[in-house]
């Protein structure tokens, strides 16, 4: 029997019943040489390396992202606080769960309607119990019918179907209420609802439902006050199933609980599940991963396998696994690596017996992890923001040359291919990596301030014995905003001279300011956090006339200096640029990016001759990008697309970091957190962010969510290859899913990825169910929960 690992790398020590996520690393605040005489300092990068077979991700901590089914049917019980993955991504939910009423849990209607997604798929895929003809989009129908063969007589209405139903479990709070009911906007029924519990049925037309989720409406005639709310009915459960199973009837024990004891040898518990009960899972596991299921009970256990390829084909799920269980004890691991990388919908269930005790349900990938035998010591640290800067134009122009500093830094220093900005202008970043907190707790998203309670990075590096500075080209990064909070000296460059605001110019101020340069005395001085915001690369795009000689001005095209004007126009659609037009101004910008690279080599060359450059952390890291009519659109502040929010981000500490590159998402939250574990303090307990340390050493580190929001409720995730836009940004239909590696190519949504669609709903809604307060540190992220997530909200 293989051991349970924890989910911590390694395996570590348990904090408040859980392993302790923080790094495990041995913290030095001296120098290998100090600490043992005549032994030579420690390697540049972590070169011993430990095999492992690490948990990847912990499915029984994952539990209140799983999808409930029961007897084959998909149970949605709105008794549950679980249930908010099916409610609507919205700030302010139309429903009110796990309410009693009348003794009975039940959820609430707030207003007069709400929806909710519910999934159709795996083993209710449509297609799979279709009995209707197939549909014009099908692919796997012939254009026409054979000449040698009879066309196949078409059914008739009452014989069409789509071999699916729906089942509501409702009463009214008032008399004389009247309940609509919609599927995907599609009218079923209009009903009058008692005050008495029922269970309403509803047969799905065959070309109503589609694979993945779908919107359920209900619309009421009235509402009555209840404990200060307005509301219209309770529903206890929703059934998705089979026409014939739906017409049967409820399935026994249907709101039986699953349910977690804590268990000694089990950081996530024992989850018990009920006789019929399963939990379906939407994952995209790791390559060469494996699933590992520790369980006893009686009865028959399950696992299932399907992708959104075999839900639009109407395939069947792959059975992973069918076996009996034991009293004592049934351990097996299977192998996922056909579905290494791909959304997949994993469902585990129990059938006969009297239920099953799942110890270990776990997603496994093996990989080797370095030991971290990095110096943590007080060290420089220098850092350039750069608003405006599109990570695939950095990128470019350090392969394609001409950008001596740049290319250099991305040579030298660990680069992150996926990082990204948590507002799409540059405020709400400042204040976001400053403080470690997203928007949404910060406030500045919506133009006010950073909170006075926010520690700050440089406020942690002042009480450290730190010289911090910062310099700025940004009139908005300010004292008003709380921006300047544990800065000794925060210097604003005049723009109203043509060169002052220029990078080169803010850098030369930086560096003077912070007495950087070779000293004949050898003094000793205090460490130093120096900070320089340049804005070049954002309208208007006027670099230095040397910067941009040979570039010829189209006819129409603005002049450099006014090109902030050519921005808004594209912007609100009075202009369409032509390409000539474009490729100026993308010229314009590369030469705003030449100023930038410019002040870095001056940043270089002034740390080479004080003889320090290799012993600081140098890091650039972009505040948001700049969208050239990717997506109608120009300039920045107004839309969640990559152009936007793809940014720069690069570290070089060559005594700490090994240059690479680091191919996960990440965002700008976790840079503090990063810095001060690399110089061995400890971060403040109000920081959302997390260290990316151990990302960098682990080969293929467990699944992120990154988040981006803007001041009007849109918000963004992604996770993996899937972005998903939720709020006003995303147009009428309030949801929109795109596909990253298509340049945002905006999917169908259920059709082509509905599995990872219903991954990023789910871990939105728990992001943001207290994301004025998230505790990344102790939760997780909202794809990747720890234990105490569901302990915490009683789940």
């Amino acid at each position: 029997m293989l051991p349970l690992l924890c989910a911590c790398q390694g395996g570590g020590p348990l904090v408040d019943g859980e392993p302790d996520v923080r790094p495990q690393a041995p913290v030095m605040r001296t120098t290998s040489a100090e600490t043992r005489p005549g032994l030579p300092p420690a390697p540049l990068a972590p070169v011993a390396r430990l095999a492992t077979a690490d948990v990847w991700l912990d499915l029984i901590a994952q539990r209140p992202s799983a999808v409930v089914t029961v007897g084959g049917r998909v149970i949605v019980d709105l008794g549950r606080p679980e249930a908010r993955i099916h409610t609507q991504l919205k700030s302010a939910s139309s429903w009110l769960l796990a309410r009693e009423v009348d003794g009975v849990r039940a959820g609430l209607v707030r207003g007069r309607g709400g929806a909710l997604e519910l999934p159709y798929d795996g083993p209710l895929a449509p297609k799979i119990h279709a009995t209707g003809p197939a549909s014009d989009d099908d692919p796997d129908a012939d254009d026409a019918p054979s000449k040698d063969s009879a066309a196949p007589a078409k059914p008739t209405p009452e014989e069409a179907s789509s071999g699916l139903a729906m089942a509501l479990t409702v009463r009214a709070l008032m008399p004389d209420q009247v309940m609509t009911v919609l599927w995907d906007e599609r009218p079923l029924a209009n009903l009058t609802l008692t005050e008495d519990w029922a269970r309403r049925t509803f047969s799905l037309p065959p070309d109503a439902v589609r694979a993945g989720d779908n919107r359920v409406r209900l619309h009421f005639r009235r509402t009555i006050e209840r404990d200060g709310e307005d509301v219209a009915a309770a529903i206890q459960t929703i059934e998705l199933g089979t026409l014939k199973a739906i017409r049967e009837g409820p399935p026994a024990r249907m709101r039986d609980a699953y349910y977690v004891e804590q268990a000694p040898a089990s950081a996530s518990g024992e989850l018990v599940l009920p006789p019929e009960h399963g939990l379906a899972y939407y994952v995209a596991p790791p390559r060469r991963g494996r699933l590992r299921i520790e369980a006893r009970g009686r009865g028959r256990i399950q696992v299932l396998a399907s992708t959104d390829e075999d839900h639009r084909r109407g395939q069947k799920p792959a059975i992973l696994l069918d076996e009996a269980l034991r009293e004592t004890g049934h351990e097996a691991e299977l192998d996922l690596s056909g579905y290494g990388g791909l959304p997949v919908r994993l469902e585990v269930r129990v059938q006969g017996g009297q239920g099953v005790r799942i110890s270990a349900l776990q997603l496994l990938a093996p990989r080797a992890l370095p030991v971290d035998r990095r110096t943590r010591t007080a060290r420089d640290v220098y850092i350039l923001g750069v608003e405006g800067a599109r990570a695939d134009t950095l990128f470019e122009v350090a392969k394609t040359g001409g950008f001596p500093a740049i290319e250099r830094l991305f040579r030298e220093a660990l680069v992150f291919e996926r990082a990204y900005a948590v507002a799409p202008w540059a405020i709400p970043n400042h204040a976001a990596w400053l403080s470690s907190v997203a928007p949404a707790t910060h406030r500045t998203v919506r133009g006010t301030f950073v909170a006075p309670s926010s520690v700050l990075l440089p406020e942690l590096l002042d009480r450290a014995g730190y010289e911090t500075l910062a310099v700025t080209a940004n009139a908005d990064f300010n004292a008003e905003r709380g921006l300047d909070q544990g800065f000794d000296r925060l210097v604003l460059r005049d723009r109203s001279h043509a060169e002052a605001h220029h990078a080169s110019a803010v850098m030369a101020s930086a560096i003077e300011q912070a007495g950087i340069g070779a000293d004949p005395l050898g003094k000793p001085r205090d460490p130093r956090f120096v900070y320089v915001d340049v804005a070049d690369p954002q309208a208007p795009y006027d670099p230095p006339r040397e910067l941009f000689a040979g570039v010829e001005r189209p006819e129409g095209a603005p002049l450099p200096h006014l090109t902030h004007i050519w921005v808004g126009k594209v912007r609100i659609g009075k202009l369409d640029p032509t390409s000539a037009e474009l490729d100026y101004v993308r010229a314009l910008y590369r030469g705003e990016l030449l100023v930038v690279d410019r002040a870095l080599d001056r940043l270089f060359n002034a740390l080479q001759e004080e003889g320090s450059l290799d012993d600081a952390i140098i890091v650039l890291v972009g505040l948001h990008g700049e969208e050239f009519y990717e997506h109608s659109g120009a300039g920045h502040g107004f839309t969640l697309f990559e152009e936007s929010m793809h940014v720069p981000l690069a570290i070089r500490a060559p005594t700490l970091l090994a240059p690479g590159r680091v191919k996960v998402p990440v965002d700008i939250i976790d840079l503090a957190p990063t810095v001060v574990d690399l110089l061995g303090l400890d971060p403040p307990v109000e920081w959302q962010g997390e260290s990316l340390v151990p990302v960098i050493d682990d080969p293929q580190p467990p699944p992120r969510m990154v988040m981006a929001y803007t001041g009007d409720g849109s918000r963004a995730a992604i996770i993996g290859q899937h972005k998903l836009v939720s709020g006003v940004l995303a147009g009428r239909a309030g949801e929109a899913l795109y596909d990253i590696q298509g340049n945002d190519r905006l999917l169908k949504g259920e059709a082509e990825a509905g599995i990872a669609l219903r991954m990023l709903r789910s871990a939105m809604h728990w992001e943001g169910s207290v994301d004025d307060g998230w505790k990344r540190g102790r939760w997780g992220s909202g794809v990747n929960l720890r234990p105490s997530f569901a302990r915490d909200f009683g789940m």
